[in-house]
């Protein structure tokens, strides 16, 4: 079996960036878990120290940049997927300006990972733009205080779950959606847990 982190931090600041990972197959997420509330997180840290690892793109929409600069900068730079992070940014996903990035993963075909679990993490929000995505991947799975938010899109084809810091016995309901993902370094790995030995 092989195994891909969607969910891997390496290379931002106070992140390790020579760090021992187990798993040969990751893409790297810029979410910066101090409240870096900038246009996009530890992007360009990650594409200097990476330059060649896929990766995650990220916007705030807060950011005074228009969306149609700098999520198209990142997109040059080989973003495989844009993320969204309200809870560390502090918006809505209610927020109009979500429209516009919505807008461009739509025409650009980009998978969506939008962070979830607390404050204006709820995955209900994002039910409005689930015609316009290609794909939806709710990071930690609503988990700990949107889990029957997160249920409720379960039945959605084209949203998944990503499961880094989610207990396994919630992360089952969500079986058969799952997408692995460890939250490293800021979650130590088990490979245990993901069946390796």
């Amino acid at each position: 079996m092989e195994i891909v982190d969607i969910n891997v931090h390496l290379g931002l600041k106070l992140y390790p960036t020579s760090a021992e990972y187990p798993l040969r197959n990751f893409v790297l997420n810029p979410a910066y878990k101090y409240g870096c509330e900038c246009c996009v997180d530890g992007f360009y840290q990650q594409y200097m120290k990476y330059p060649n690892k896929p990766r995650l793109g990220i916007y705030n929409v807060r950011c005074r940049i228009p969306p149609q600069v700098e999520i198209y900068r990142q997109i040059e730079r080989g973003t495989l997927g844009l993320i969204l992070n309200p809870i560390n940014h502090s918006f809505s996903l209610k927020d109009e300006r979500v429209l516009e990035v919505i807008k461009i993963v739509e025409k650009e075909d980009l998978p969506l990972l939008v962070y979830t679990g607390r404050g204006y993490g709820n995955p209900c929000h994002l039910k409005p733009y689930l015609s316009r995505v290609p794909y939806l991947i709710l990071i930690h799975s609503g988990y700990p205080n949107y889990i029957k938010e997160a249920m409720e899109l379960a039945k959605e084809e084209k949203v998944f779950f990503e499961i880094s810091t989610v207990p396994p016995e919630i992360s089952i309901v969500f079986k058969g959606k799952r997408i692995y993902g460890s939250n490293y370094p800021y979650t130590p790995i088990d490979l245990k847990t993901i069946g390796f030995t």
